[in-house]
C-alpha cells in the first residue's frame, strides 16, 4: 500500500496530541521526520514519538527524499516564509489555522501552491468532526425548514498570565479570537456560510499594554439564504459559555459546548418530541479524521476528499480581518508594526 510519508516543521505543543500522533494512526500515513530549530527538543521529540529522522533546519527536511508532504505547525507570524519553501519543494502542504496573520498574507500563501499545482490544506479539523457532519446534514437535508437566525456566544475569564505567541500580535495577527474564533468562524461558513456582509466591533480591556491585542468581539452577519446571524466573543468574562443556536422556520437547534463537547439538541415549534445526539470528538488526537482525509486526497490526488482546504480557509481569514479591521486600523499591511496607529490607541489619545 502506497503511503505519504509526511514531515513536521514545528513540533511544539499542538503536535504533542491533538495533531503529530494522527499522523502516525492515519491510513496510509507515515511519520518519517521532524524539525525544530532547536536541536534538543528536536531530538527529544523524535524519540519520544518513534520517529525515525530529525532536523533543524526547514530545508533540510524538505531535502529528505521520504518526506513526501508536509505539515507546518509553526506560528502563523512565520508561517508565509516557511510556505513559500514548501511550495517550491512541488510537496503537498497541511497548514496549521490560521493560515497566517491576515487575508493579506494567507493569499501570499496560497498563491505559490496554485503557481506549483500542488494542493494546500488547513488544519480547520472540526470540519471533519462526525458532530458537525451531522449538524450539516441536518441543516441541509431541509426536514427543518429554512434557517432564519444564527446565534454565537463564547465567554471566558481572562487568563491570568497572557504570555505566549498566541497574545503577540507580531506572531499570532490577533490575540485568542484569531486563534479560537477562527475554528468558529469556519465552522459557521461550512455549517451556514459563506457568512456575507459581515460587521464586526472589537475591543480591549481598560488599562491594558499598547501592544495587547483584542479581548472582545461583536459580530453581525447574513448566512444561508435569508439569515441574520450574531457571534461574540468574551475573553475577560466572568463565567465560561460556549453555546450556538440556529432557528429553522421549523425548530430550534441547540449547540452547547460547541468547541470540544459532543451534544446537539432539535426542539420542534410544533410539539414534535425532541430530538438529542451525542457525538462526541475524537480523541486524544482530535485532528485524526481531517488527517485522514488529506492523506487520502493526497494518495487519491483528488484535494476534494479533505473538507478544509486553502478556498474555505481564505474565506476563515476574510471574515477575522472584517472583524478586526476597526481596531487596528486596517490589516492589509504590517499592522503588528504600527500599535501607535491602531485605533483603540488612537481613541485613548484623544480621550
Amino acid at each position: 500500500m502506497a503511503k505519504v510519508g509526511w514531515g513536521i516543521i514545528g513540533c511544539g505543543d499542538v503536535t504533542e496530541v491533538k495533531s503529530g500522533p494522527a499522523f502516525q494512526s492515519a491510513r496510509g500515513a507515515e511519520l518519517v521526520a521532524v524539525m525544530r530549530r532547536d536541536a534538543e527538543k528536536a531530538k527529544d521529540y523524535a524519540k519520544r514519538h518513534g520517529v525515525a529522522r530529525w532536523y533543524t533546519t526547514v530545508e533540510d527536511l524538505l531535502a529528505d527524499p521520504n518526506v513526501t508532504a508536509v505539515y507546518i505547525a509553526t506560528p502563523p507570524g512565520s508561517r508565509l516564509e516557511i510556505a513559500k519553501k514548501v511550495a517550491a519543494s512541488g510537496k503537498p502542504c497541511y497548514l496549521e489555522k490560521p493560515m497566517a496573520r491576515s487575508l493579506t498574507e494567507s493569499l501570499q500563501v496560497a498563491e505559490p501552491f496554485k503557481q506549483a499545482g500542488s494542493p494546500l490544506f488547513v488544519a480547520y479539523y472540526r470540519r471533519a468532526y462526525p458532530r458537525f457532519a451531522r449538524l450539516r446534514e441536518l441543516l441541509t437535508s431541509g426536514r427543518l425548514g429554512v434557517i432564519t437566525g444564527v446565534h454565537y456566544r463564547l465567554q471566558k475569564p481572562a487568563v491570568k498570565e497572557q504570555v505566549g505567541w498566541r497574545f503577540e500580535v507580531s506572531a499570532s495577527g490577533g490575540g485568542l479570537f484569531v486563534d479560537i474564533g477562527s475554528h468558529v468562524l469556519d465552522l459557521l461558513d461550512f455549517l451556514v456560510g459563506p457568512l456575507r456582509n459581515l460587521h464586526g466591533v472589537a475591543t480591549r480591556a481598560s488599562g491594558a499594554s499598547a501592544t495587547a491585542p483584542e479581548d472582545g468581539v461583536a459580530l453581525s452577519f447574513e448566512c444561508a439564504e435569508q439569515a441574520i446571524g450574531s457571534a461574540t466573543w468574551s475573553f475577560n468574562a466572568p463565567e465560561s459559555c460556549d453555546l450556538l443556536e440556529i432557528l429553522t422556520a421549523t425548530a430550534k437547534v441547540t449547540v452547547p459546548e460547541l468547541m470540544n463537547g459532543s451534544r446537539i439538541s432539535v426542539a420542534y415549534a410544533d410539539g414534535t418530541a425532541a430530538e438529542t445526539w451525542d457525538i462526541p470528538p475524537p480523541a486524544p488526537a482530535v485532528q485524526e479524521p481531517l488527517v485522514q482525509s488529506v492523506t487520502d486526497a493526497i494518495l487519491a490526488k483528488k484535494p476534494e476528499l479533505c473538507p478544509s482546504r486553502s478556498d474555505s480557509a481564505l474565506r476563515a481569514a476574510g471574515y477575522i480581518d472584517q472583524a478586526l479591521e476597526g481596531f487596528y486600523g486596517g490589516r492589509g499591511d504590517a499592522f503588528w508594526e504600527r500599535p501607535e496607529s491602531w485605533t483603540v490607541n488612537k481613541r485613548l489619545k484623544e480621550a
